[in-house]
């Protein structure tokens, strides 16, 4: 099985390497996506997946916080059968858009997000309507932007996107871990969890 893997917003494939690695020592084929987040090439990226994915096995999709985004629209367009793709893992996505990116076009910030707001992260109504399994992971550190920007420290947050975030109507399961936005990806928890879903389609809770 292969499992391939796209980064979020303002980072570079190499991010991902690490969890790529550990994918691998669970036994999964693994490779790892670059794009550049602040002016996506849609086809271009779609193209790079297409290319990524062994039709030779089943493969699964995993993307972090923009990288989850994406999945889902090369989903709503390419259509790709369970046979090809069976689940997709978004950890730290949100799925249904980020609260923070309003506050940051509210202070006149919107243009450092480049184009990526065209891929969902605005707020927006939606429901995971593909026949691929999703599992969604988030964090629960509030540490970053989002309690300065935001002005609250009882919205329950990886500091970046808030828990209720990373949750959408006809998703699979979700689980929640001890990580901050950025750190989550690196964390031992997420690879057994990735693992779990796929073999399980639900993950190990306790």
């Amino acid at each position: 099985m292969k499992i391939v893997l796209l980064h979020g917003l303002y980072m570079h494939g190499i991010v991902m390497q690490p969890l790529s690695q550990k994918l691998r020592k669970l036994g999964y084929i693994s490779q790892v996506i670059t794009y550049n987040t602040l002016a996506i090439d849609e086809e271009k990226v779609f193209r790079a997946i297409d290319k990524a994915i062994d039709p030779s096995m089943t493969n699964v999709l995993v993307g972090h916080s923009l990288g989850g985004l994406m999945i889902k629209h090369y989903l709503a367009q390419r259509k790709p059968s369970v046979d090809l793709i069976s689940h997709a893992v978004a950890i730290g996505s949100p799925l249904q858009g980020a609260s923070i990116v309003h506050r940051l076009q509210d202070l006149g910030l919107g243009a450092i997000l480049g184009n990526a707001t065209d891929y969902g992260l605005e707020n927006h109504q939606d429901e995971w309507c593909y026949p691929q399994k999703l599992g969604s992971i988030a964090g629960n550190v509030a540490l970053g932007a989002r309690p300065i920007l935001m002005m609250e420290n009882d919205t329950l947050s990886d500091g970046t996107v808030t828990v209720e975030e990373t949750r959408i109507q006809g998703m699979t399961d979700h689980i929640i871990t001890g990580q901050t936005h950025t750190s989550i990806i690196y964390s031992r928890f997420v690879p057994e969890q990735i693992d779990h879903f796929i073999q399980h389609s639900s993950f190990q809770h306790e």
